[in-house]
């Protein structure tokens, strides 16, 4: 940086005439920084928007738009002790029923206690326990296929033991406390029982070096996997599938949840010899009424997002505060006065009024159903005031204070002629969700997705700033320029007074010597 000389020898305040100077000047750039920031605003508006307008059309439009979605089931059943159940849309209505003969379980064993004096901990010796885990090897088996054959040294340890149990696919631990093994099937049923053998070639007997670990072979009797044959003390639960019969048909399962014919059941006890529950399958009617009601909401509240901001107040003489006016007011102050430039950013925007009117104009339509013409008027869904701008009401809902004592034609049209409600609501939502398809396509101005030129915007906030840029080296050029002046200014200064120095001397010395 130059050196400057700052009224040394004309006594002017050279900082203060340049920074005026400057700030004339840089009106160009405060005039770029207002449209970035104001740009900024609004691009952080739009996304807010974007992003209300996208969740009506995921949530609610592209479900209400088919009919599978008014297919809503309740099933009830006469014992949930014993069978709780949930209906899919295609379980048939009307009575369904179902016995239970058994429950599906997991396979448990419980090892007895170790006897004699040792501790036994993780890091025991097997061979120490038993000398016949010698030269031998643990068979550990799944659903009758061997999943994991340890061979046992010397060095094996319990902790080896339990590992294998693991990695066959088995919860397995030893409670050093109890001095217990505890080992079961991570899943229900006879599918997932398991088998524990010992094998060696040299010694027959080597089965029974199990029973130093409180176990014995768990072996299953007659190949049942449901039966199973154990010694030594050692306490099992078998398992066992889910047997139901399901309208007297029977089903069997590994797990106590069964899908069948469009139901779930949860097997939870097994019923009395004479005992059958009944399901009984109905329409869910008030599934599909707040199914309705929450689309109502959510288009209400993207409506009033976009009326809001169409209709906002003008901001006129409000721009973005710069550093200095920002230091001068309160953190209330600055922030009502962003906000009023905020709230107007989309004030009658082209975009936000099309949208406006696409919302509108297609719930505005009707159908006609088995010769009687249907409208969202007709089922009760109206708007009431022409102030809320389009705000859709429904008649009878207890939440809405405008609307709450009135009959509530929706809720009657879905008992009475819920195919009609259907037909209706398909075809409106199925053309908002063209609609809103269209406007949310992909262009060289807008991403997909986006309902509004976010593109656009993008490329206008790089060319500002770009200008911005620019505009900011020609101020520092200009701002040197005027320094340049001043200094040149100064030098010619500090020259005449030296001339007339010389010149006062000059003459001094001549007056003196006549």
């Amino acid at each position: 940086m130059p050196i400057r000389m700052s009224g040394v020898v004309s006594g002017l305040d050279t900082e203060s005439i340049i920074k005026e100077l400057m700030q004339v000047q840089s009106t160009k750039k405060i005039k770029i920084q207002n449209k970035i920031t104001k740009l900024e605003w609004k691009q952080e508006k739009w996304k807010g928007l974007n992003s209300k307008i996208y969740a009506l059309y995921t949530d609610h439009v592209s479900k209400l738009r088919l009919q599978g979605s008014y297919n809503i089931k309740k099933a009830t059943s006469s014992n949930s002790d014993k069978v709780e159940v949930s209906a899919s849309g295609n379980v048939p209505e009307g009575m369904h029923t179902i016995q239970v003969d058994s429950v599906a379980s997991a396979q448990y064993i419980t090892g007895a206690k170790i006897q004699g004096n040792k501790n036994v901990t993780y890091s025991t010796k097997l061979a120490d326990l038993d000398e016949k885990f010698n030269a031998s090897a643990i068979s550990i088996s799944v659903g009758g296929e061997e999943k994991v054959k340890l061979d046992i040294t010397e060095e094996t340890t319990v902790s080896d033991f339990v590992s294998a149990l693991q990695k066959a696919g088995l919860n397995a631990s030893f409670d050093t406390s109890q001095q217990r093994f505890f080992i079961s099937s991570k899943k229900s049923g006879l599918e997932n029982a398991f088998e524990i053998k010992m094998t060696s070639e040299d010694d027959p007997d080597a089965k029974d070096a199990l029973e130093a670990l409180g176990l014995s072979e768990i072996i299953f009797k007659d190949g049942d996997p449901g039966k199973l044959e154990v010694s030594n003390g050692v306490s099992v639960v078998e398992a066992s599938d889910a047997v139901i019969r399901y309208n007297n048909a029977e089903i069997r399962s590994s797990s106590n949840t069964i899908t069948v014919n469009g139901l779930t059941i949860t097997v939870k006890g097994k019923t009395d010899a004479a005992e059958t529950v009944r399901v009984n399958i109905t329409r869910d009617t008030q599934a599909i009424y707040d199914m309705l009601k929450g689309f109502i909401k959510s288009y209400n509240e993207v409506l009033t997002a976009l009326n809001e901001a169409y209709d906002a107040e003008l901001a006129r003489g409000y721009e973005p505060l710069t550093d200095e006016q920002r230091e001068a007011m309160t953190e209330d102050q600055i922030e009502k006065w962003e906000n009023k430039i905020k709230d107007s950013l989309l004030r009658r925007d082209g975009t936000v009024g099309s949208l406006i009117n696409t919302l509108r104009t297609t719930l505005s339509g009707s159908v006609s159903y088995n010769g009687k013409s249907y409208s969202l008027a007709s089922l009760g869904i109206t708007s009431v005031r022409y102030t809320e701008k389009g705000i859709l009401h429904i008649d009878g809902d207890k939440e809405d204070t405008l609307r709450a004592t009135e009959e509530n034609k929706l809720m009657e049209a879905l008992s009475e002629d819920p195919d009609a409600v259907m037909t209706l609501f398909t075809k409106l939502v199925g053309d908002l969700y063209s609609a809103m398809q269209e406007d949310m396509k992909g262009t060289s101005l807008s991403s997909a997705l986006s309902f509004y030129n976010d593109k656009e915007i993008k490329n206008t906030l790089d060319e500002y700033k770009l200008e911005l840029s620019d505009m900011e080296k020609k101020l520092l050029a200009i701002e040197d320029r005027y320094y340049r002046q001043f200094t040149a200014m100064e030098k010619m200064l500090s020259q005449l007074n030296a001339q007339s120095s010389s010149l006062m001397s000059l003459l001094g010395y001549n007056t003196g010597t006549q």
